[in-house]
């Protein structure tokens, strides 16, 4: 097997775990979200796995449970936005900024 076979080949190994991620995570997501969960821990916990997941699914599910955390615990969902912003290389930057500003909890301060 030549090298870019091997990239190839790996490159889809970490998709599929990605995706593997997303699909564990989304449920645990949607249910602190649709149950109203507000333990900080363990809303923390999975913004820290989800953030992980580094794929554009990955992304729009991490901002959706930031923007839930937002009204729990407003300066920590700030802090988390730009930690992601910061970790998608500029990636989704304009977007993250969008969303800051159109979320009354997110505004810049």
């Amino acid at each position: 097997m030549e090298n870019n076979e091997k990239i190839v080949e790996l490159a889809k190994e970490l998709v599929g775990l990605y995706e593997e991620a997303y699909l564990t995570y989304e449920p645990l997501v949607n249910g602190i979200i649709d149950n109203k969960i507000r333990d900080i821990n363990y809303i923390e916990n999975v913004i820290d796995h989800v953030m992980d997941i580094y794929t554009e699914k990955g992304f729009y599910l991490c901002v959706k449970l930031i923007i839930y955390y937002s009204s729990i615990n407003y300066n920590n969902a700030q802090e988390y936005l730009k930690i992601l912003k910061e970790q998608r290389f500029d990636e989704y930057s304009e977007l993250i900024d969008k969303i800051m500003k159109s979320d009354k909890r997110l505004k810049k301060e």
